[in-house]
């Protein structure tokens, strides 16, 4: 089975969110539009997004909550296309949204409804879609292009793959980096743009998991949940925080504790970094603080006091008379690594032991070895340089040719941030790809 060469005026590789967009717009616009897809289904990506609610954008977005090669421009193609803009462009297409404390989700609170409607705008739109074709290499020039794809009619890889060309005038590359190869973003797109000479930083695993090296004694606090901040400390400052060194990055929200590492978003929103250092050599250091509401002297303090005046004759363990401070688990495991037995007597415990407790719980150290890696990542930092495109999205070196969504060496954190990047960056290709024509 093969596609055969057909001309089109557009061709966008890559039917994520942001080749759907793409697609959408281009089409509405008058081109004629190839939509190729590696996988036997487009968007799939999305229904994992949000935990299935798909958490599209939020309110507000500036801009400089991105990070990347030249993350200052992010700013200028949201002014161009931004959440309002965004919410609209869904509104045209038949999909109802909500905010709850900016976050912004389909009314539903389903990721297949945005899926749904992207869907069904496309085929509205007359763009013709072409699944299990693996785009490998693209050749030519503005007026015409190449794409060399590999077919595989069943889905599964197993079959014997055809080849087949497609033309175009123009091309939309937008594969998506190498965060969640099963869903199809398997780095595809990063190696045609390598082949193409494109400078590209070296991706990695961005919103991802991170492995502790010291997690000998975690597996008890695992599933725990608590709110604090991590503070991130490379290099130098990973060996000797106490020496006053500055966290390369920090971020506030709830924790969740794994048998072997940490999780939850403000992990998440800290991992680039982490990757990026770990892949530099360099060594990496998360310091918890556990109870950012108070300092460690009135932490201090107060648990003196406590067990002074409240439990101290009560017969109870120090575990027990900590339980209104952490959750239980995280106590046994804090007091372990201070060298106090959760079971001592509350009562026989010292200054000295409630100064390290307080100091732990406003200063808990894992050093880090590793993230969970890409299968586990939400997004990839890195990709092609943004200096690649212009401000149309335009390849500096290949008139004609337009890079879009997280190929490009752009990410953003937890809430919506990276979706948002898709729909501007497909929508801005989308409508100047067909612009051009």
């Amino acid at each position: 089975m093969s596609v055969p060469q057909q001309k089109y005026d557009i061709a966008i590789i890559g039917a994520g969110a942001c080749g759907m967009t793409a697609a959408i717009t281009a089409a509405r616009r008058g081109a004629s539009v190839c939509l190729i897809e590696g996988g036997a289904r487009v968007g799939t990506k999305i229904l994992k997004t949000g935990n299935g609610k798909c958490n599209l954008s939020h309110a507000p977005i500036e801009g400089d909550e991105y990070r990347g090669s030249d993350s200052k421009r992010v700013a200028g193609f949201l002014n161009r296309f931004g959440v309002d803009e965004t919410l609209e462009f869904f509104k045209s297409i038949g999909l109802i949204t909500r905010e709850k404390d900016g976050y912004i989700y389909p009314y539903s609170e389903m990721a297949s409804s945005v899926l749904d409607v992207l869907r069904f705008a496309v085929a509205a739109s007359g763009a013709e879609v072409i699944c299990s074709a693996k785009a490998t290499a693209i050749s030519g020039s503005d007026g015409d292009y190449a794409v060399l794809c590999k077919i595989d009619p069943d889905g599964n890889g197993n079959s014997k793959s055809a080849k087949s060309e497609i033309h175009a005038k123009k091309v939309i590359l937008c594969t998506g980096g190498c965060a969640d190869p099963v869903s199809g973003s398997d780095g595809s797109g990063i190696r045609i743009a390598e082949n193409l000479g494109l400078n590209v930083l070296k991706p990695l695993p961005a919103l991802v998991k991170v492995k502790a090296a010291n997690s000998k004694d975690m597996a008890v606090c695992a599933g725990v949940r608590s709110k604090g901040v991590v503070s991130v400390y490379v290099g130098n400052g990973a060996s000797d925080i106490a020496s006053g060194a500055n966290p390369v990055s920090y971020d506030r929200g709830e924790i969740q504790f794994t048998k072997d590492g940490l999780s939850g978003i403000p992990v998440f929103n800290v991992s680039r970094y982490i990757s990026r250092a770990l892949d530099e050599g360099d060594s990496v250091r998360i310091r918890l603080d556990l109870c950012p509401e108070m300092n460690e002297d009135e932490l201090a303090f107060f648990i003196t006091d406590h067990i002074r005046n409240g439990y101290g004759n009560a017969g109870i363990s120090i575990d027990e008379a900590l339980s209104g401070i952490q959750n239980k688990k995280l106590n046994t495991y804090i007091l372990k690594t201070i060298g106090v037995k959760p079971s001592a007597p509350a009562a026989d415990i010292g200054r000295d032991e409630i100064s390290r407790y307080a100091h732990a719980l406003k200063a808990l150290d894992f050093n880090i070895e590793n993230t969970y890696g890409f299968e586990q990542a939400q997004v990839t930092s890195g990709g092609v340089d943004l200096n690649e495109v212009d401000d149309n999205l335009q390849a500096v070196r290949y008139p004609g040719m337009y890079l879009a969504g997280e190929l490009l060496d752009v990410d953003g954190p937890c809430g919506g941030y990276n979706l948002q990047w898709a729909w501007t960056s497909g929508y801005i290709a989308g409508n100047s790809a067909a612009s051009d024509l």
